[in-house]
């Protein structure tokens, strides 16, 4: 039995280099509609590609599985992983002793985990793209996670113009992308259950030939599909809902990277905003953190 803390998905993504070109477009297909693809007959899905019914075994085999019946087994349990709700996740919970304790146990699980799940290809080329200041940087969260986007873009803010927040609660965020440039950057966030105007979002991006960065769960938003680095995070938790004490820890080291690579451009920045910052308290225009 095939067995790993990582998706189906995210497996395909790290070993793509290793494929051979037909077993790049079976991988290209079923990243593209993931995970509907994979579960389709041998056939279909050698047919989608372009390639033979052999391919799909050799590729399959390169993934880990001992065959189609047990690959396709890993994407059901991944399906039911993805529509599972937030109370029937807790329904399964058992009783702890100390809540605090427990909590901080799964919290170091999360963080352990995710160094798991992180590629640090993805990683080092989301450092890249958010520190070229040539790039404007547009960040997007959802219901859950809008959060990390505002914190992600005010920090950036700190090192680095040309960043902007992309207001989620307006009824088309899509249209707010309207000036995005090939050179421009969208850093999204999208954990289950994945928002379909998220992922409208990465689609009018991409297509515009915009880097996409997305920060997702084990089980990858559809919107994995156009972006260009993924960055993977554990979500277990405690209670009913999805931790993002994962995608947070990552959040900051990647902060953390971009000012290292900015060096005294970004320090200078950090003190022009400071010297702002004194003139508006010594001014009485402080309105607090």
């Amino acid at each position: 039995m095939f067995v790993t803390s990582k998706s189906v998905g995210e497996v395909v993504r790290q070993r793509l280099d290793s494929l051979s070109p037909a077993e790049r477009r079976l991988a290209r297909v079923l990243l593209a509609s993931y995970p509907i693809a994979g579960l389709e007959s041998v056939a279909r899905f050698a047919e989608r590609a372009g390639v033979s019914p052999p391919t799909v075994t050799r590729f399959i085999t390169k993934l880990g599985f001992r065959g189609y019946p047990e690959f396709q087994e890993s994407l059901r349990l991944e399906v039911q992983a993805r529509l599972s709700s937030p109370l029937a996740r807790y329904r399964d919970e058992p009783k702890q002793d100390s809540a605090v304790n427990h909590s901080f146990d799964v919290s170091t699980h999360n963080l352990k985990a995710t160094l798991e799940l992180l590629s640090d290809r993805d990683v080092k080329e989301a450092v890249e793209v958010l520190a070229d200041v040539r790039r404007r940087v547009m960040v997007l969260g959802g219901r859950v996670s809008a959060p990390l986007a505002r914190y992600l873009a005010g920090q950036l803010h700190l090192l680095r113009p040309g960043v902007g927040l992309v207001d989620s609660d307006r009824s088309a965020p899509a249209q707010q992308l309207i000036d995005m440039r090939k050179t421009d950057v969208l850093v999204i966030f999208d954990y289950r259950r994945y928002q379909p105007d998220t992922i409208e979002c990465a689609r009018v991006a991409a297509g515009r030939g915009c880097d996409v960065v997305l920060f997702t769960d084990p089980w990858l938003s559809p919107a994995s599909a156009f972006a260009r680095q993924v960055l993977v995070t554990s979500v277990e938790t405690v209670g009913p809902f999805d931790s993002l004490v994962g995608a947070m820890a990552v959040v900051e080291a990647l902060v953390t990277a971009v000012l290292a690579k900015l060096g005294s451009r970004a320090e200078a920045r950090m003190q022009n905003l400071e010297r702002l910052r004194a003139g508006d308290v010594l001014g009485g225009n402080d309105s607090g953190g």
